[in-house]
């Protein structure tokens, strides 16, 4: 037998207080007077007998009914394993998930998380089996369903580790209810050890119930977060300011809760710092750094915040290439036209040593892979013809990445154009088109899609503008089902296309960049225009160097080859280039920068975490506990736990120390009705008259 509250044990002395007292007290006869002693008779020894007898029963039944009030405040029970002969409760089959996601990384969270888990281990009895899956936006089962209580303490204590990666409770619960499908109990629970982020409940969980009969119990642990700021992202944009680079970094911190206070953001670049900006206290801030560049090459960089109770999210790592200026060339087929492209062209972008890019005007003699190759955007203007080894240089050019405009002009061979855009996948080439033939007037760019990159700056209110341009000629063009027309002249032919051509893109430009057919490069917009066909092929092939934790990097080259990649700890990874000259690197679990190296080649980039999981939002454990059971289960589960165990721990011990009670009740009134028996008494009338 145990006690809840032994202390009350103590009260058992008082169960001597009547014995001390009749000891203590002494009687003494007192003298009465009286008048005759003929009318007296003498009691009877068995009468003198019963008396003493009921005295003895009164003094231990109020004993007892001390002793029975000190057992009941001490609350007395019996551990099931002392009573083996009564029926034991039945053996269950738990699942305990464990939230594994960054967020419980703050504070205390995961140290509770990881108690709680050896707290229920501990409490497992009998034949119970257990299994143990870690989660965050996926689910890993670190163990099956199992019994042996040695083997889930040590991966409990090993295996269990908070990431980086934001939470999704979705496959969590249905790798959990697809494990206790096989389990060997009928009692079956799921153990949900959370923080309870409200952005992992997704409406996944809309269409979507445990299943009947499986019980739920969720724990919450860390609080909640009070506050907390973080880096939500950070734009890098290299800049050619005249014969300089000038890199800005844009970056947009989050503050929530009790973390809205002012602090600083530090930018580091390659270890040094390039300044400290102090913060408002805002809820959204924006921050801005620009730093020169001394040199061209790969950089890696870090925006941190103050320190927080969740300090992943406080910095953000950024990398960054700076190259030599964007290299064209412009390769024109009719080199002694006045009005040839390549003049307006270059014009457009060479301008001495504050150029944005460097021009380079060929032949078409050029148009070799050699040539190409050194070369970002390459202009293919009013060349004759598209065949031979000039299709297939251009064709290898754009498989490996290349960025190509091609335009018309009075020396293109319009059969020749038919068969090489139908070999890219472009379209058929039609005849040439005067406008003011079919209409009457010259053609005027109808409508674009001005969402699109190259069109959307000039949408506004003097967005008309680029209207104006007239076109005399052009050339008709069916676009195939894979290229994209992008704008269309009044007449309804395709004024601008683009189509993907291996790694590369190729934008179709159906009239001419100088003024043998058009007045464009004379319109206002036609700088702008040419400008913003570069920049957006530039920025499609800018390699990206931003990731998120749990994304896969694309690496390339040729088949067979190897990339070393260098992860943060001095983790090693390597990747190996398929047939199709692509590698996949998926092990972005940390964030941090990350080095590639193959040969002389090196690609460096940066891993964060997802700021979605920075949101300091949670759920009670009330919402948690409806996401997933269904309403129609008869006996639902409470979700608080130390509700439901208290509760289901005090049935047994209220029913002993609640008949304790009533005992000493029932002696207690036993005692007073036996006390104030009125005694029985015989008269003898003997002797009188």
């Amino acid at each position: 037998m145990s006690f809840l509250n032994p202390l009350f044990l103590l009260a058992l002395g008082a169960a001597a207080i009547p014995v001390v007292l009749h000891l203590v007290r002494k009687v003494q006869a007192r003298r009465v007077p009286f008048g005759s002693l003929r009318f007296l008779t003498v009691a009877p020894r068995e009468r003198v007998r019963r008396r003493r007898l009921k005295d003895v029963g009164l003094m231990a039944m109020r004993m007892a009914i001390l002793a029975l009030l000190a057992l009941a405040f001490a609350r007395p029970f019996f551990p099931p394993e002392a009573l083996p002969f009564l029926p034991q409760r039945a053996d269950r089959s738990v699942v305990l998930l464990v939230d594994r996601s960054y967020s419980m990384q703050a504070g205390e969270a995961f140290a509770q998380a990881q108690a709680e888990v050896q707290r229920r281990l501990d409490a497992l009895q009998g034949d119970d089996e257990a299994a143990i899956v870690a989660f965050d936006d996926g689910a890993e089962v670190l163990s099956d369903l199992t019994d042996d209580r040695t083997l889930l303490r040590s991966v409990a204590t090993g295996a269990l580790a908070a990431g980086y990666r934001p939470t999704d409770f979705f496959p969590a619960f249905q790798r959990a209810e697809a494990l206790l499908q096989d389990a060997r109990h009928a009692a079956r629970e799921i153990v949900l050890i959370s923080d309870l982020q409200r952005i992992g409940w997704t409406g996944a969980f809309d269409n979507w119930k445990l299943a009947h009969g499986i019980t739920l119990t969720v724990v919450p642990v860390g609080g909640g977060m009070a506050g907390n700021a973080f880096v939500e992202a950070v734009h890098v944009e290299p800049e050619r300011v005249g014969a300089r680079t000038v890199v800005r970094f844009d970056a947009r911190v989050q503050t929530r809760g009790e973390a809205v206070r002012p602090r600083d953001v530090t930018l580091t670049v390659g270890e040094v710092p390039v300044g400290t900006q102090r913060l408002a206290p805002v809820a959204a801030a924006r921050v801005t750094f620009q730093q020169e560049a001394a040199r061209t090459g790969s950089f890696l960089g870090v925006l941190a915040l103050d320190p927080d109770p969740l300090e992943v999210d406080n910095r953000y790592y950024v990398a960054y290439q700076v190259a030599e200026r964007p290299s064209l060339l412009v390769v024109d087929g009719e080199a002694q036209n006045p009005r040839r492209d390549a003049f307006f062209l270059q014009s457009a972008f060479d301008l001495g040593e504050t150029a944005r890019y460097r021009v380079a005007v060929a032949s078409p003699r050029r148009l070799t892979p050699g040539a190409l190759r050194d070369h970002d955007v390459v202009f293919v203007a009013n060349v004759p013809a598209l065949e031979g080894d000039r299709l297939e240089a251009l064709r290898a050019y754009l498989d490996g990445g290349g960025r190509v405009i091609l335009s018309f002009g009075e020396a293109v061979d319009v059969q020749a154009y038919d068969a090489a855009l139908q070999a890219l996948g472009v379209g058929q080439v039609g005849p040439e088109v005067d406008a003011r033939r079919v209409q009457g007037h010259p053609a005027i760019i109808g409508e674009v899609e001005r969402r699109h990159p190259i069109f959307a700056p000039f949408d506004g209110s003097s967005a008309g503008a680029i209207l104006r341009p007239q076109f005399r000629r052009y050339v008709r063009l069916v676009p195939d089902s894979a290229a994209v027309v992008l704008g269309r002249y009044d007449t309804g032919d395709p004024f601008l296309l683009e189509r993907d051509v291996g790694q590369g893109r190729l934008l179709v430009y159906t009239s001419t960049f100088g003024t043998a057919w058009t007045d464009f490069p004379v319109n206002e917009w036609y700088v702008p225009f040419v400008y913003q066909l570069v920049r957006y092929l530039q920025r499609e092939g800018t390699v990206r160097q931003q990731y998120t934790v749990g994304e896969i990097v694309g690496l390339g080259g040729r088949p067979g080859e190897v990339w070393e990649i260098q992860a943060p700890g001095n983790r090693l990874f390597r990747a190996t280039v398929d047939e199709q000259g692509r590698a996949f690197f998926r092990e972005t679990d940390v964030p941090g920068h990350y080095a590639a190296r193959k040969g002389a080649e090196r690609f460096v980039f940066a891993v964060n975490v997802d700021p979605r999981e920075a949101e300091p939002d949670v759920r009670d454990a009330e919402e948690a506990y409806a996401a997933v059971v269904p309403p129609s289960d008869e006996v639902p589960r409470v979700p608080d736990r130390a509700a439901r165990s208290a509760e289901a721990e005090e049935a047994p011990r209220r029913r002993l120390w609640m008949g304790l009670l009533l005992a000493a009740l029932a002696l207690f009134a036993a005692e007073s009705f036996w006390a104030n028996r009125p005694a029985r008494t015989k008269r003898r009338l003997d002797g009188i008259a």
